[in-house]
């Protein structure tokens, strides 16, 4: 199905939509052309369908101008375009402006243009009562408010699982029917849950949040012809910016002026290198972000020079604001063990049902009370629901947190500890997260010997801007800085140097002179050069030696000098003298040597890359940068596993479909030239393709794709408040290699919350065959539903966090990650669960009819079958600790102490109403005698026993067969 859907009566002039595809199965495609580069304006019309009840789910893709619907129910697509045309025609949402279509290119304006156009004059700028007004018009410079949850809405939260939910309908039920010690009971776990995971995503949030302060920066601004300086906050359209070094940049502002202007616009684009920045170039209204040298982007770093600026955006309408309303329309999927949770849950409601139901039909037939058949229906209702489960995954889940955390790991949400553990694929950003966004010299082609080099460094350190500090070189560019922290790695002592070189005079490079002259005095040549090679070269008359420069030796340093260009690396030649002539330009130089920069990786990157590889985790660079500088560091870094590495260039991804650039990407190794949209849509299509997708980033263009992923992973301490607010988690020191360690154990909370709720339901299975055959089998011999509560309270919750506290196995990050569609409890898993369930029921029930060949149904039959059936389910755990029964060494049962120490406490709680009256009344028990205790004991410690007797007998694997996602 294709072609614009006209509305009746349309008008000529409304937008057009078109619809591309409508599957059966509620699948809509459509292309909205004026949404394309507006991420604002596709997330209001992502909000307005979102809104309507037939949609289930919905994606508007700025960066594709496509929308992507998923329908719950049947819809028009009359209807669709309908909605979609009253978002486009709708005013923007507060707090979310988008911006106008007719919205002026402030970068192909002049700057006189657009000082008319904003009503200031450049040399004096605003009034301060002008800018009073438009503050107040206009509102403070700031991003739209950050992702932080609420207290409430975080403890709000915590509830919303299905196993808590059927826990809290059993404590209804409980009231209902007179037991209310049973609710409260019930309401206490489900509070306890609670209560952690809200205390343990708390203190999460509160450390990012401690990484996000920014309210201290300040600008400096022209007002009333002079400078002063305010907050960022107050910065309003119109104002005069005066930029410097090593500030950021507070709003979109016009250049006026610049003087050797660079800015580093890296958390914006993704480029690694600085851009120049010019008044009085002529630029085009539709090129892209990063080739705009007429403008100043909010959020972007000056490096080099200084500037000003006539702020044309300020807010929500600048283009970091774009971005993070970008992020805004993005959705985080939910984590896959909440899903797997959920569907448990529901096949346990489905037993619960079926159980009560079973019930109700013994009932009807006996002839007994409706009273009594809903007291017992929620007896054998309590015996199917495990109260462990929600408190044994987010138990499980926030320990893991706190793991991770002590390794600098900040993780907001309990569940992304899993979700860490499933990854499958991990796209990285590459500068500031694979580099380290700070230029360093790599490697040295020196003319000559020693004297040679000792000449070169001593240029390096005087004809350079940045200052020596401790800690390394400050202040200056980029480039300045990694020169200075060579020469003094090298032994240069700078600080001596220039006081016995003291400059007398410098001469800045410019686009028409790129090189930079300084004279000096002291013992020495008085002009020292460095620049571009082909023209320092060109001013150079032989080698440092005196050797004359002839065209073989000109040619090998210029081969040279290509070589290293290929690095890619930034490359300068460096030179010295005594003679310039009246133009300033140097003569007769003496050619010293080059040195060659480049952003290096981090320190444990390549490490950590095939510590991914060998977990099977797919990795995939995505950047801004050129595909030669990608495909350097990818190689560098093995992205390709030593396989042929391949790169899709921006360009090609703007072509492709959805489906198309999915399949691309689980192909692709490296991804360049990308903006922030196309980075999301890579993160969308690959889980489209059924992926779990991780993000690591610290840019503002990493902001969506980060919101989006699976596990959105930001760098804590070089990474933009952007980065950190919509990440799931957060490294504290920007160590990818803590990285590591905590898939490991994510991998291990996945592992363990399965043997947990293996335990778990194989233990609630034997409560339900034992509360069926008693119901069966008489009346008043079913165990009361404070009795089997407190059962499964003492053998559950304790046991299964011990068994779910175990340490990630050696070989953890040696597999490769399991299939999405894996369920939590496989089939051939609940076949070994229900056999054990089984044998845990036979064995408490010889015991129950023991009882009652004795003494009849009533308190003392009701105690040996509690004894029996507590404790029979506490020693289980023990074969529990493994899928396999087949690995388990009867001799190593006792080693994992977590567990040990939790049977023992669980076993105490369990004989406890034995010596308390109160809690026995409670409970409908009987002291027993030694006799009665001997024959409770030996059916507890049968089902351990037979279990393990068989295990030479099973042939259930620890680990279903995986299905790792495509590495070709």
């Amino acid at each position: 199905m294709m072609g614009v859907l006209p509305l009746s009566g349309q008008a000529p002039e409304m937008p057009a939509v078109t619809v591309h595809h409508h599957s059966p199965s509620g699948r809509v495609r459509l292309s909205v052309p004026r949404i394309r580069d507006r991420p604002a304006l596709a997330a209001q019309v992502q909000a307005a369908l979102q809104a309507r009840p037939e949609i289930r789910r919905c994606q508007a893709r700025a960066w594709s101008g496509s929308v992507i619907l998923h329908l719950a129910t049947p819809l028009d697509t009359d209807r669709i375009v309908a909605t979609i045309r009253q978002a486009l025609a709708a005013p923007p949402t507060q707090g979310t402006p988008r911006p106008d279509p007719q919205e002026r290119a402030w970068h192909s304006l002049s700057a006189e243009a657009a000082a008319q156009l904003l009503h200031t004059n450049p040399g004096t700028g605003l009034t301060a009562q002008e800018a009073a007004a438009r503050l107040e018009r206009h509102g403070e410079n700031r991003l739209p408010g950050g992702t932080r949850r609420a207290p409430l809405s975080l403890f709000a939260e915590q509830f919303e699982s299905l196993p808590v939910a059927m826990l809290m309908g059993s404590a209804v039920v409980s009231v209902a029917t007179g037991g209310v010690a049973d609710a409260v009971a019930t309401m206490s776990v489900v509070l306890i849950n609670a209560t952690f995971g809200f205390v343990t995503e708390g203190q999460a949030e509160a450390s990012i949040s401690q990484l996000m302060d920014s309210s201290s920066e300040t600008v400096t601004v022209i007002r009333d012809g002079a400078e002063v300086t305010l907050r960022a906050a107050e910065v309003v359209p119109g104002d005069i910016l005066h930029v410097r070094p090593g500030r950021v940049i507070a709003a979109d502002a016009r250049v006026l002026a610049a003087d050797r202007l660079k800015v580093d616009e890296s958390a914006l684009t993704g480029e690694t290198l600085p851009v120049s920045k010019t008044p009085d170039t002529r630029v085009a209204p539709d090129v892209p972000i990063g080739q705009r040298p007429t403008l100043l982007h909010a959020g972007t770093l000056v490096s080099e020079g200084e500037g000003r600026g006539l702020v044309v955006a300020t807010g929500a309408r600048t283009a970091s604001a774009q971005i993070a309303l970008l992020s805004e329309s993005a959705a985080r999927p939910r984590a896959p063990v909440e899903a797997e949770l959920d569907r448990l849950g529901e096949v346990l409601v489905k037993l619960s049902l079926t159980a009560c139901g079973v019930f109700f039909g013994i009932g009807w037939m006996r002839g007994m009370g409706l009273s009594m058949m809903l007291k017992d229906a929620l007896a054998l209702a309590v015996a199917a629901v495990p109260e462990g489960l929600p408190v044994v995954a987010t138990t499980t889940m926030s320990i893991g947190l706190r793991r991770m955390e002590k390794r600098g790991i900040l993780v907001r949400r309990v569940d992304a500890v899993e979700s860490l553990g499933a990854l499958q694929i991990l796209c990285l950003d590459k500068t500031g997260t694979l580099t380290r966004n700070r230029l360093q010299v790599v490697e040295e082609e020196v003319a000559g010997g020693d004297a040679a080099r000792a000449m070169l460094l001593q240029v390096a350190a005087l004809n350079n801007t940045a200052e020596p500090e401790p800690q390394g070189a400050t202040g200056s560019s980029a480039t300045e800085r990694a020169l200075l922290d060579h020469a003094m790695a090298q032994g240069a002592d700078v600080a001596d140097l220039r006081t016995a070189r003291p400059r007398t005079a410098m001469i800045e490079r410019t686009p028409d002179r790129p090189f930079m002259v300084t004279r000096h005095g002291g013992a020495g040549p008085g002009v020292l050069v460095k620049g571009a090679p082909e023209t320092v070269l060109g001013q150079c008359s032989a080698l440092w030696d005196g050797t004359p420069l002839d065209a073989a030796a000109r040619h090998r340093i210029l081969t040279a000098n290509d070589r290293l260009a290929a690095r890619p690396a930034r490359v300068l030649g460096f030179a010295a003298g005594d003679e310039i002539d009246e133009e300033r330009v140097p003569r007769n130089l003496r050619w010293l040597g080059l040195l060659a920069m480049v952003d290096p990786l981090r320190p444990g990157a390549a490490d950590f890359i095939a510590a991914m590889h060998r977990a099977g985790i797919r990795t995939i660079m995505i950047t801004g940068d050129q595909a030669a500088t990608a495909a350097t560091i990818a190689r560098e870094l093995n992205l390709s596993d030593g396989g042929p590495l391949r790169i899709i260039d921006s360009p090609e991804i703007s072509q492709m479909t959805p489906e198309l650039l999915g399949g691309v990407a689980r192909n692709a190794h490296v991804f360049s030239r990308v903006s922030a949209a196309q980075k999301l849509a890579i993160v969308q299509a690959l889980q489209a393709q059924g992926a779990v997708v991780g993000m690591t980033g610290d840019g503002i263009n990493d902001g969506p794709a980060l919101k989006a992923a699976n596990v959105g992973i930001a760098m804590g301490a070089s990474g933009t408040d952007l980065a950190r607010d919509v990440a799931n988690v957060v490294i504290r020191d920007d160590e990818l290699s803590t990285l590591v360690d905590s898939i490991a154990q994510g991998r291990a909370v996945y592992r363990n919350i399965r043997r947990a709720l293996e335990f778990l339901i194989a233990t609630n299975l034997s409560e339900i065959a034992v509360g069926i055959v008693e119901a069966a089998h008489g009346p008043g011999e079913l165990e009361s539903p404070m009795e089997l509560l407190w059962i499964n309270l003492v053998s559950d919750v304790l046991p299964g966090l011990g068994l779910a506290l175990a340490d990630p196995d050696p070989d953890a990050m040696a597999r490769p990650p399991r299939a999405v569609d894996e369920p939590v409890i496989p089939p051939a898993h609940f076949k070994r669960m229900t056999q054990d369930g089984g044998i845990i029921a036979a064995s408490a029930l010889v015991s129950h009819f023991i009882g009652l060949a004795r003494y009849g149904p009533g308190p003392e039959t009701r105690a040996i079958t509690f004894l029996s059936l507590s404790l029979g389910q506490l020693l289980y755990a023990l074969t529990a600790q493994r899928s396999d029964v087949r690995k388990l060494q009867t001799g190593r049962l006792l080693e994992n102490r977590m567990l040990d120490g939790a049977l023992l406490v669980s076993a105490g709680l369990a004989v406890t109403p034995f010596f308390l009256p109160p809690l026995r009344r409670l409970l409908q028990i009987a002291p027993l005698g030694p006799g009665a205790t001997a024959v409770g004991l030996a059916a507890a410690v049968a089902p351990a026993t037979l279990v393990l007797a068989g295990k030479n007998n099973r042939l259930l694997p620890e680990t279903l067969e995986v299905k790792p996602c495509a590495t070709s």
